[in-house]
């Protein structure tokens, strides 16, 4: 007997259900056809693997109730299964079964301790705490049921930016990683396992725009709301921070994949330093000429204007906490970075000025370059927390000063998704409320953007294909030049 369900997956939607990931995080823009999707993917695994126990969440009843419960109860026919309302718990024909489940507070977690969960699905995740978010991974596991399928044990978060578990999700799927893309999430590596990756993960984004059955005026709803809370919700933008000192940083305009500069466009690097801090290492390219960078690998095609300033790699001198730094010999870190750049022409760099700072013994400038055989020289940065925070803003802005005016110009700084420090911690900076035209404040963890501001202010210039053959030329006479000539040689 064949059974139709009333269920045609969206682009996004299959995007979920067909990933090879055993750990998928779906998330983004109001209105994406998230719910409903999970609530599908789960459907799918217990109608195809008998014996699948699946536990759906959200964090109250009456959510649970409105969007899953209700609708589950319409959606699948008799035939193929019933809901018990003691249980609550939706039974296939098959055995296998969607528990229905809710934490409303920190300790409703510890309800699942023995749960051997085959498959599990948080809805509005973001609602969820960290600890809750953990805590339930770990009830993860197929224990002796063997499925039909490789695909389980899997896990789906699916959620809109803000609440208690917005830094979580953020952390763990969108910093660092490249949307559509696998990756491996090493905190769920086992530790008594050292050739454990951790779960194969991805970052599936859904807009607005994604679900064809949204009204034409849905994004009017969120035009009340605080600017960055409308953006989050409207955009899908896990960067939003209400009082972002970058009100006009975000992914979609700014960040683009990660890709080698040609050889020829000019690149620099800038440090600040830190040693009880972490110290961050950023390296530059300029466009020489509007440029367009082809889609790859999930990423949408993107036009770069000339002259746009790209931070394309870093090095984050960190201890793995935040704020904390790594604690390394200035002579290490220089030659660590000359090993990065081995290969590259880096046409010069910038330090921050306290590293010409002494204090009863040579400077970490002398230290860098003495260990290096002056192989290492930076000239200082410019500080002006004013000007830096202005200069920023322009170029993220992409103001009359560096391309077209108005709305739809271009931004002439971006920055690569494998810089993971910068938008781990850049987006979250918030405006000092004291002086706000000096930016974010500094007690925050603000080393990239401080780097970011020696960059942008030191007048990045455009080296052209023709320029780098010309200096070829010119090197090539004069090493010519200085050899001996015999003028009463013969031919």
């Amino acid at each position: 007997m064949q059974i139709d369900l009333d269920y045609a997956p969206q682009s996004r939607q299959a995007l979920l259900h067909g990933t090879v990931a055993n750990q998928i995080f779906y998330g983004g823009a109001a209105g994406g056809g998230k719910s409903h999707a999970l609530r599908w993917d789960a459907i799918a695994f217990c109608l195809e693997n008998p014996g699948c126990d699946a536990y759906l969440f959200r964090r109250t009843l009456g959510e649970l109730q409105d969007n899953h419960i209700r609708k589950i109860r319409n959606e699948i026919p008799s035939v193929l299964g019933e809901y018990k309302t003691n249980e609550q718990r939706f039974v296939f024909y098959n055995g296998a079964g969607i528990n229905f489940c809710y934490c409303e507070k920190e300790q409703d977690v510890h309800r699942y301790q023995g749960a051997e969960m085959h498959w599990l699905g948080v809805d509005e995740a973001s609602h969820l705490t960290e600890y809750q978010l953990t805590y339930l991974r770990g009830r993860v596991r197929l224990g002796s049921w063997a499925p039909k399928t490789k695909l389980l044990p899997r896990i789906v978060f699916a959620s809109n930016p803000g609440g208690p578990g917005h830094t979580f999700l953020k952390k763990t799927f969108i910093d660092g990683s490249v949307p559509e893309v696998l990756f491996r999430d090493k905190t769920m590596a086992d530790p008594k396992n050292p050739d454990d990756q951790g779960w194969l993960s991805v970052f599936i984004p859904a807009k607005m725009r994604d679900n064809k059955y949204l009204s034409s005026n849905y994004a009017g709803q969120f035009s009340a709301l605080p600017p960055e809370l409308a953006r989050a919700l409207t955009e899908g933008d896990w960067d939003a921070v209400v009082g972002a000192a970058l009100h006009n940083l975000s992914r979609e305009k700014h960040q683009l994949r990660p890709f080698d500069p040609p050889k020829w466009w000019t690149r620099f690097m800038c440090i600040d330093w830190g040693t009880a801090k972490p110290f961050s290492v950023g390296w530059y390219c300029v466009a020489d000429q509007d440029t367009h960078l082809a889609a790859k690998n999930g990423w949408d095609g993107v036009d770069i204007p000339a002259g746009a300033v790209i931070r394309y790699r870093e090095w984050y001198g960190w201890d793995g906490k935040a704020d904390k730094g790594k604690r390394m010999p200035a002579a290490v870190v220089a030659q660590k970075i000359l090993e990065r750049e081995d290969g590259e022409v880096i046409d010069y760099r910038v330090g921050d000025t306290g590293m010409w700072a002494q204090h009863d013994g040579p400077s970490p400038q002398e230290n860098m370059s003495t260990a290096t055989d002056g192989r290492f020289r930076m000239r200082q940065s410019k500080k002006d927390r004013k000007a830096m925070y202005a200069e920023i803003l322009a170029r993220l802005s992409g103001s009359e000063d560096y391309g077209e005016s108005g709305e739809e110009s271009l931004p002439m700084f971006y920055v690569t998704a494998n810089c993971e420090h910068f938008w781990r911690t850049v987006p979250m900076l918030v405006l000092d409320e004291f002086d706000p035209d000096k930016g974010p404040n500094s007690k925050q963890e603000d080393h990239v953007y401080d780097e970011v501001g020696y960059a942008l202010r030191s007048r990045p210039f455009v080296t052209t294909q023709r320029d780098r053959e010309h200096e070829k030329w010119e090197t090539e006479y004069k090493r010519y030049a200085r050899k001996s000539v015999d003028p009463y040689a013969t031919v």
